[in-house]
């Protein structure tokens, strides 16, 4: 009885886990046009290959254990002092708080961290969004993951904000003439999304387990399907991107998609082609192929994938005083699965033929811009005054004020 009673609850997770879940409809994703699941309409409209129109930006991830946006990247001791060990990070950060920001005139300003200008440029000699940074890595050092940072802000920023190009010198209330480098107006850019984005668009889930429970599927993968059809919907029709995780470990690497190519083969004989249907294979005889007899029950068909994707990368951030193309870097996955179609070619879900398919995917929502705590509670402020004032209250909490953030992006046109 027991024997039976579990043959049952296997049985029924197979059935469910069948095709595409329902928390990875695609929808959401294609601003209201419509959805192309038939690999023919696919194929016809040449989107086997396809490419953001996105001037997508590489930037650094600003992790936690090194100081965030406190770290003063373009120091000379930075390199030789910062690192995984806690008596060195405790050596830098006294250095920090021995040469204090105000010690730092005219060209030797320009060494100062990302959140050091930005407190001195609204006027806040707290330097309250400096020790917010410093905060995320201190203690016990070796307790921060070295993987955590703002990558999921930089990743939304880089699809959402254009690319700074030229240094802006911007003026602080008493006079201090700032430079910040396009780096500098890329971190804070990155951390206004970290902190303050919302209602992004999201499919899958997050693997936040280190033993995933075999009848569940926290830990699955994106499904072949809808990845597949994010690939061809969004990126390749619309000119758009989309972020996966590219790690399928309990670690949460955030990489926007830039490019895609795809090339289809025989499941059974391994024969390529950019065309489907000279690699096609008609789905009887399920023994055949793997997993065979968890498919979609409407299986009428099935092809091998194998998929290029490039993303836009991550890279430390440079000390240049210019940014362009040549500055970013490209991250190129291969993913292997195939695609369950039904008779009339449409994708119904498929099977990754190795686990390193994103744990989920995502993308900013494209109509809201996000605001400091402060500014969705109090308005968009008006002067310089209430600007500066708002944006010493918000650095609290970390969160760069949006109306600043914007005008840095602006100017470094």
């Amino acid at each position: 009885m027991k024997t039976m009673i579990a043959l049952f609850i296997f049985s029924a997770h197979v059935a469910q886990a069948a095709g595409i879940p329902e928390d990875e409809n695609i929808q959401d994703l294609l601003e209201g046009q419509q959805e192309l699941k038939s690999l023919e309409v696919i194929q016809r409209m040449g989107l086997n290959d396809g490419a953001t129109k996105l001037d997508l930006w590489s930037g650094h991830y600003w992790p936690h254990y090194q100081g965030a946006l406190g770290v003063r990247y373009r120091e000379p001791n930075f390199k030789t002092l910062i690192s995984r060990d806690e008596k060195k990070f405790g050596m830098y950060k006294k250095i920090t708080e021995k040469w204090p920001t105000y010690s730092f005139k005219n060209e030797a300003m320009n060494l100062l961290s990302p959140a050091e200008k930005y407190d001195l440029l609204v006027g806040d000699y707290t330097m309250a969004m400096t020790k917010f940074s410093w905060e995320l890595g201190s203690g016990m050092v070796s307790a921060v993951p070295t993987w955590r940072g703002i990558c999921d802000g930089w990743s939304s920023a880089t699809q959402m904000m254009p690319r700074p190009i030229k240094s802006v010198e911007m003026t602080s209330p008493s006079g201090q003439k700032i430079t910040f480098f396009p780096e500098d107006i890329k971190a804070l850019g990155s951390q206004l999304y970290a902190r303050n984005q919302e209602n992004p668009i999201f499919l899958g889930k997050r693997c936040s387990v280190k033993i995933p429970n075999p009848f569940s599927n926290a830990c699955n993968p994106t499904n072949p399907g809808s990845f597949h059809k994010a690939l061809v919907n969004r990126v390749g029709k619309l000119g758009k991107s989309f972020i996966a995780d590219i790690d399928p470990s309990t670690q949460v690497w955030n990489y926007p998609v830039k490019s895609y190519s795809v090339t289809y083969y025989n499941v059974l004989s391994n024969e390529e082609s950019k065309n489907f249907k000279d690699v096609v294979e008609l789905f009887k005889d399920h023994h055949r192929f793997k997993k065979g007899f968890s498919r979609h029950n409407r299986t009428g068909y099935i092809v091998g994938v194998e998929v290029k994707v490039k993303y836009q990368d991550l890279r430390p951030a440079p000390l240049s005083v210019e940014d362009g193309a040549e500055y970013d870097k490209v991250l190129t996955k291969t993913y292997d699965y195939d695609l369950e179609l039904d008779y009339s070619y449409n994708i119904l879900g498929g099977v990754a033929s190795a686990k390193n398919l994103p744990d989920f995917i995502w993308a900013p929502n494209d109509g809201e811009f996000p605001l400091s705590t402060i500014e969705q509670e109090q308005g968009i402020a008006r002067n310089d005054k209430e600007i500066f004032a708002q944006a010493r209250e918000s650095s609290k909490n970390g969160e760069p004020l949006s109306v600043i953030v914007k005008e840095l992006f602006e100017l470094s046109k």
